[in-house]
C-alpha cells in the first residue's frame, strides 16, 4: 500500500478519503500543514532531495528553524496552492490534479492492529531499560586490527588490513579471510561494520570452483533446472556502455563475446552488460539445485541470507510481503584494464539505502589483444598527424563530427574549447575519418591518466595482493559523511559531465540517477578542494565486496567478469536507511530509487517484534539463556549448518 501522493510505502496510520479511496500519508499531511506558515516566511523547498549540509538551506532561515523543521519535505505551496489544511488541523481530498476528489475530508485509518505498535515499544523500552549500550563508532582504532597474533592462514594479522586511500580519518578497512572470519565470529566485523565501513571478505572459495561460474555453465545449469529445454538462441536484453543504449543479443553471441570480445564497426570495443539476465526467480532456483555450497559457505550468512538470516532485518518480514530486490542477482559485463575514456564497462557513482554484498565469482580477460594493438598502433599514427595540423595553425577539430554520446567520460577541456559537441545519434558508426582522430587521441589521453593512477596506486599496495591480471574489478567507495562535499561537487563542476548530451548539473540528484563516473583528475579535485579520498581497491576472484546502505560507491571492470550480488539490511543501518527513505520521497514519482523503494518502516517494526518474541525465549526458557549469545564464534557455525541442512533438503527435491 502507497501514498496516492509521494508513492513511498504506508505501514500503519495515514489519511484515506472514502469517497474515492485516497490515501495520504503522514508525511505528506505534516508538510500540507506546514504550507501556511512556509507561504507567511516565503521559503521554498522546490521539491528537491536535500542535500546532509546546513549551507544547502534557503538563505532566509535561521538555524533555530533548521533544527525545528523537516528538510526532506514537499513544496505543497508550490505545486499546489489552494490545497491546504483546514483550520482545525483536518486535511481535504486532493485536487484531481493531484489523483483526488477534492472535496471529501479524509479521515484517520490504520493497518496493523489498534495498540500493536504502542505495545511494541513499550515492551522494547522495558527490554532495554538498564542496558549498557556502546558506541562503537567512538574507538578510532579497532584494537583486534592491532594485535600481533597470527591468523589460521598463517599471516599477520596486520594483514587483516588492506590500505586504499590516504585519507585523514583512516586509509585502512578490514579485509579478512574467510576462514578466520568463521573462527573468530562475527564480533570484530561488527566493530567496522557499525562505523560505516567498507569490508572485503577474501578466499571466500577456491579458484578452481570459479569455472564453474562463468556464463556458458551457469547457462547449462539454468537449461537442467528447467523442465523443457530452452531455445539456445533466446534473445536477452544487453546495455551498450558506449552510449547506455539497451541492445537486443543472442545470448550464445554474448557468452562467446564474453571471452573473445567484442567490437564496433569502427573498431573500437564493445563493452556490454546482460540486463536482468537470469530473472530473480530463475537464479534463486539454479542456486538452491546447483550451487547450494556457495549460500551455505557465503560469509556472514547470519547478516545476508534473505530468508534465514537472523541479523538480516528485511528477512522479518512476512515471506509474502519480501520484496524481489531482496533476491540474489547476477551481474555479468565485459570488461578491460585499459581505461578507454568512453565506453568504459562501469557501474556509475550510486547510493542505496540497503546493504550490498558483492562476491566476484569469475573474471577472463577477453582474447582481443590483437585489435588492442591495432587501436594502440593507428592512435599513435594519428596522434603524430594531430600535432603537425596544431602546429600549422589548423587545430579547429570541433566535437560536431563526432556521433557519439559521451555520458561516462567528461568533456576534455582542451576539447570543450574548439567548440560544441553534437547531440550523438541512436547508431554507433563514427561518419567522418577525423572522428577517429578525435577518438583515438581521446584514447591516448586517456591511456596516460590511467598510468598516473596506477603510479599512485602502487604506493598503497600492500603485500599480498594478487597481481594485475587477476583483479576483475576495480572499487571507489565514499564514506557516508563525505556526501554532502560530494553533491556540492557535483554540482559545482557538473559541467564537465555529460547525461544523455547535457551537463550534468543539470540532472537534479545525480548520485540517485547514477548519473556519472568520477575519472581520476575528478578523485583529485575531490581531494585537493573537498578534502574527501574514496577507498579505492581492487576486488579479486573469491572476493566479497561489503558495502553499507548511504555509502556511495562506483565499479569499472577490469575483466570481463561475473558477480553474485545479494541486498540485506542490517540493524547497524537501518537509521540510515530510514534517513534515506525520507530524501528518496521527495524525488520524482517516477524515480528508479523510488520505484524499488524498500518499506524500511515495516521492516524495522516486524524486526522489532521478533526480537522481541527471541529474547522472550531466552529469558522464559534456562536451556536458551546458556547457549550461544550474540559474540559467540559458533553463531556463524551453527547457521551454516541449519543451511546445510535445508539446502540438502531442497536439493533432494530438484533432483
Amino acid at each position: 500500500m502507497c501514498c496516492d501522493f509521494c508513492k513511498i510505502p504506508i505501514f500503519d496510520y495515514h489519511q484515506h478519503c472514502a469517497k474515492c479511496l485516497y490515501d495520504l500519508c503522514l508525511t505528506c499531511c505534516r508538510d500540507l500543514r506546514r504550507v501556511p506558515l512556509v507561504t507567511m516566511r516565503g521559503e521554498s523547498t522546490e521539491g528537491r532531495v536535500s542535500e546532509r549540509s546546513k549551507d544547502v538551506v534557503a538563505p532566509n532561515r535561521d538555524k533555530s528553524q533548521l533544527h525545528s523543521e523537516d528538510k526532506n519535505s514537499i513544496d505543497f505551496a508550490h505545486l499546489f496552492p489552494k490545497w491546504k489544511a483546514n483550520s482545525d488541523g483536518s486535511i481535504p481530498c486532493g485536487p484531481v490534479e493531484a489523483g483526488g476528489c477534492g472535496s471529501s475530508k479524509l479521515i484517520l485509518r490504520r493497518i496493523f492492529k489498534i495498540n500493536w505498535v504502542v505495545k511494541l515499544l513499550k515492551n522494547a523500552e522495558e527490554m532495554v531499560n538498564g542496558c549498557k549500550v556502546s558506541d562503537p563508532g567512538s574507538t578510532d582504532k579497532c584494537p583486534s586490527c592491532m594485535r600481533s597474533k597470527t591468523s589460521l592462514s598463517g599471516r599477520s594479522s596486520e594483514l587483516l588490513l588492506r590500505r586504499c586511500s590516504n585519507r585523514y580519518d583512516g586509509s585502512f578497512f578490514y579485509h579478512p579471510v574467510l576462514e578466520d572470519l568463521k573462527r573468530e565470529g562475527i564480533a570484530h566485523f561488527h566493530k567496522h561494520w557499525a562505523k560505516g565501513e567498507p569490508v572485503i571478505v577474501k578466499h571466500v572459495f577456491e579458484h578452481s570452483l570459479a569455472s564453474s561460474w562463468d556464463p556458458l555453465s551457469i547457462w547449462r545449469g539454468i537449461q537442467e533446472t528447467t523442465d523443457e529445454r530452452l531455445n539456445e538462441n533466446i534473445i536477452v536484453k544487453a546495455v551498450d556502455c558506449l552510449n547506455h543504449s539497451e541492445v537486443d543479443i543472442e545470448l550464445n553471441q554474448f557468452i562467446k563475446g564474453y571471452s573473445e570480445g567484442r567490437k564496433h564497426e569502427d573498431g573500437w570495443p564493445q563493452m556490454l552488460k546482460l540486463k536482468d539476465w537470469p530473472p530473480p526467480s530463475t537464479l534463486e532456483e539454479f542456486l538452491l539445485c546447483h550451487r547450494p555450497e556457495f549460500l551455505v559457505n557465503f560469509p556472514l550468512v547470519e547478516f545476508i541470507h534473505s530468508k534465514w538470516g537472523i541479523l538480516n532485518l528485511a528477512a522479518k518480514l512476512p515471506h509474502d510481503t519480501l520484496q524481489n530486490e531482496v533476491a540474489p542477482k547476477l551481474f555479468i559485463a565485459y570488461g578491460t584494464h585499459e581505461e578507454l575514456g568512453r565506453g568504459d564497462s562501469v557501474a556509475n557513482l550510486q547510493i542505496n539505502m540497503v546493504d550490498q554484498v558483492y562476491l566476484l565469482m569469475h573474471a577472463a580477460e577477453a582474447n582481443n589483444q590483437t585489435l588492442k594493438k591495432s587501436e594502440m598502433d593507428k592512435s599513435e599514427k594519428i596522434s603524430k598527424e594531430f600535432d603537425a595540423k596544431r602546429s600549422l595553425g589548423n587545430a579547429n577539430i570541433t566535437h560536431s563530427n563526432m556521433n557519439v554520446d559521451e555520458r561516462i567520460a567528461p568533456l576534455d577541456l582542451t576539447q570543450r574549447e574548439h567548440g560544441k559537441e553534437k547531440e550523438c545519434g541512436s547508431g554507433l558508426k563514427f561518419k567522418e575519418d577525423n572522428t577517429m582522430e578525435n577518438l583515438d587521441r581521446s584514447s591516448e589521453m586517456a591511456s596516460l591518466e590511467k598510468k598516473e593512477l596506477d603510479s599512485s596506486h602502487s604506493a598503497r599496495e600492500i603485500v599480498g595482493i594478487p597481481e594485475k591480471g587477476s583483479a576483475g574489478a576495480i572499487w571507489d567507495v565514499f564514506l557516508r559523511q563525505d556526501v554532502p562535499k560530494l553533491n556540492e561537487y557535483l554540482k559545482v563542476h557538473g559541467k564537465e559531465f555529460t547525461v544523455a548530451g547535457q551537463p550534468a548539473n543539470s540532472v537534479m540528484h545525480p548520485v540517485y540517477d547514477q548519473a556519472v563516473f568520477l575519472h581520476d583528475k575528478h578523485k583529485r579535485t575531490l581531494k585537493d578542494e573537498y578534502g574527501i579520498e574514496p577507498w579505492t581497491f581492487k576486488q579479486h576472484v573469491g572476493e566479497a565486496v561489503f558495502i553499507p546502505a548511504g555509502c556511495p560507491f562506483q565499479v569499472r571492470n577490469l575483466q570481463s567478469s561475473v558477480q553474485l550480488a545479494l541486498d540485506f539490511l542490517s540493524p547497524e543501518s537501518l537509521g540510515e536507511s530510514a534517513r534515506m527513505a525520507q530524501e528518496i520521497r521527495c524525488l520524482p514519482n517516477d524515480h528508479d530509487a523510488k520505484l524499488k523503494m524498500l518499506e524500511v518502516g515495516k521492516v524495522s517494526l516486524y524486526a522489532a517484534s521478533s526480537a522481541i518474541r527471541e529474547i522472550q525465549k531466552i529469558t522464559l526458557d534456562p536451556k536458551l539463556s546458556l547457549g550461544i549469545k550474540f559474540e559467540d564464534p559458533n553463531l556463524t557455525a551453527v547457521i551454516s549448518e541449519n543451511l546445510e541442512r535445508m539446502a540438502k533438503r531442497r536439493q533432494t527435491v530438484c533432483t
